[in-house]
């Protein structure tokens, strides 16, 4: 039987939801460790788990894809490097998967994060470097002892090359190298991965139909 981690409903001061979080379900052998550390949203709650399992990537993500796919208001999967990343949207919650291979199996780290806007057009893209004209659909923020993160997922309707060479130059003029740079004009994909010491960003690119989905994930060090 599969292990349910039913999620209490959460009170913030001044705010209270009145819409209770979403069952998440792990996989029946799955080792789950609860994420103590503060996680935000624009300073709303977010949840966080770190899923460790023996199952395969892609098992994984079909475990995932199933649970999510039928529930979603929107719903992505791609590869970002070596990991696997699922986003559902389930109006007004957020739900991420992102899958790291193992040499035993896989790590997962699953998030949840309820939505301040109903509409993502709310969401102000001058807090986070993009394109004129871009609409941010999230921005999760995470932070522990050692580590800062950030996943941004954003659109427009740019091209693929346009988008890609923006993040390039904009991080290079930071001082940033370019570990990994990959643009496929023809299939419509793209992946950058970019360095600066310990800092790590990588990004990648999806064309579909008109628009451009963009998965932007940063790692900093804490200290």
């Amino acid at each position: 039987m599969n292990k349910l981690f039913i999620l209490l409903l959460l009170c913030i001061p001044s705010i209270c939801f009145s819409v209770e979080w979403p069952d998440i379900e792990f996989p029946e052998d799955a080792v789950v460790e609860i994420v103590a550390e503060d996680i935000k949203m624009y300073g709303y709650p977010t949840k966080t788990w770190i899923v460790k399992d023996n199952a395969s990537q892609m098992l994984t993500a079909a475990f995932f894809k199933k649970q999510w796919k039928s529930k979603s208001d929107k719903f992505d999967e791609q590869k970002l490097g070596s990991d696997y990343v699922i986003n559902s949207l389930q109006e007004p919650f957020l739900l991420t998967a992102r899958i790291k291979k193992e040499y035993d199996g896989v790590t997962v780290l699953v998030g949840i994060t309820q939505n301040i806007e109903a509409s993502s057009n709310n969401i102000s893209a001058d807090q986070f470097p993009s394109p004129l004209n871009s609409n941010i659909i999230s921005d999760i923020k995470s932070k522990d002892l050692f580590k800062n993160g950030r996943t941004v997922i954003l659109q427009n309707k740019r091209s693929i090359s346009e988008n890609y060479h923006y993040y390039r130059r904009y991080f290079q003029r930071l001082g940033w190298s370019e570990n990994t740079g990959i643009l496929d004009v023809n299939s419509g994909k793209a992946v950058l991965m970019m360095s600066n010491g310990a800092n790590t960003v990588d990004i990648s690119f999806n064309k579909k139909s008109e628009n451009v989905n963009i998965v932007f994930n940063q790692v900093m060090d804490g200290i």
